[in-house]
């Protein structure tokens, strides 16, 4: 029998593997390649201004391990309680990312604060105006005369309610009764009898369908191209690693995907991440945003969502000054 040298054998067997890890690395560059496999995975916290269904993405992008695909991981997302709370965590280096309406991004940049706004989340403005069956409302014109239940202004709700009905020649005081509540507590005064219509954002809205409410108007067609929730980040980490945050963004825009592909997937990591709702109010919910693109299908924040979402600032008074697109958003990683 021939005899071969140790050298010769693991010759051999170096070669051998060679060859199988080479054919492992063609078959893996088909596709996405992992960024974790290029380096460290690297910890982020978020800070969001309330837990929110609005802010659903985030949470698929977190739950099928989307973020850890492409090397980060999210050690903890915080509810701040308000959208500028948020938003200083960022200022402060407290955390890398916050997720809450953009007008707080422009809010800051009067003041001083240099913040970005990096990603979408939530598109379009996601309130709906709902109704009991016997009240006829075929057109905003016959708001006329209701008692209205919307939430705390100058939150959207209120700001987009105020819009349509002066758009539509309706004054606030002497037309309508309007009636402020905390958000979430929209349909009680409705269902109790005590009031028209409830001005209401997900999953209040599906909740008041579920319990013998319509809708009457929706806004998401009104504004169907509305920059209603985004992420931001601030100029500093921008500068100081941009490769984070084109990995955050890379990841939104991949979870936005997900949700758009994977709609039931989608619903399931809802109602895990809700147990106290309804699980069947949550789906709808979702699947209703899905449908009216509250959910867009990309991170990019267009130019035109940005300015549906500044105009109305501007429009209640909230902006003094003009605010211009690339001033505040990094448009960058998402394109």
């Amino acid at each position: 029998m021939k005899k071969y040298s140790f050298i010769t054998i693991f010759s051999l067997v170096f070669l051998l593997l060679s060859a199988c890890s080479s054919g492992k690395t063609g078959a893996s560059s088909s596709s996405d390649q992992d960024e974790a496999s290029n380096g460290e995975v690297e910890k982020i916290l978020v800070t969001e201004a309330f837990h929110s269904l609005l802010y659903l993405p985030l949470y698929v992008g977190n739950q099928v391990g989307i973020f850890e695909k492409n090397g980060l991981e999210i050690s903890s997302i915080r509810a701040a309680g308000t959208g500028p709370t948020a938003l200083t965590s960022v200022l402060s280096g407290e955390s890398q990312f916050s997720v809450h309406g953009p007008e707080h991004v422009g809010f800051a940049k009067e003041k001083g604060g240099h913040a970005k706004i990096v990603s979408a989340v939530a598109n379009s403005a996601p309130v709906w105006v709902l109704a009991k069956e016997d009240v006829t409302v075929n057109s905003p014109a016959d708001l006329k005369g209701k008692r209205i239940v919307v939430g705390l202004a100058p939150g959207t709700s209120h700001t987009l309610l105020t819009r349509l009905l002066q758009d539509n020649g309706l004054d606030l005081k002497k037309d309508v009764t309007i009636t402020e509540v905390q958000l979430g507590s929209e349909l009680g005064p409705v269902l109790a009898g005590e009031a028209d219509i409830a001005v209401a954002y997900q999953p209040q809205a599906d909740q008041g369908i579920a319990q013998g409410l319509k809708i009457v108007h929706d806004f998401t067609k009104d504004y169907p191209d509305y920059a209603f929730s985004t992420f931001n980040t601030s100029q500093k980490l921008i500068e100081e690693n941009p490769e984070m945050v084109g990995k955050f963004v890379k990841s939104m825009d991949q979870s936005l995907a997900f949700i758009h592909e994977n709609p039931e997937k989608a619903k399931e990591i809802a109602q895990k991440e809700f147990p106290e709702l309804d699980a069947d109010v949550v789906g709808k919910a979702v699947e209703r945003m899905i449908e009216s693109n509250v959910y867009p299908e990309s991170a990019k924040v267009s130019e035109e969502a940005f300015h549906a979402a500044f105009d109305m600032q501007k429009f209640v008074g909230n902006l003094k000054n003009d605010i211009k697109y690339d001033d505040i958003v990094s448009s960058e990683f998402a394109n």
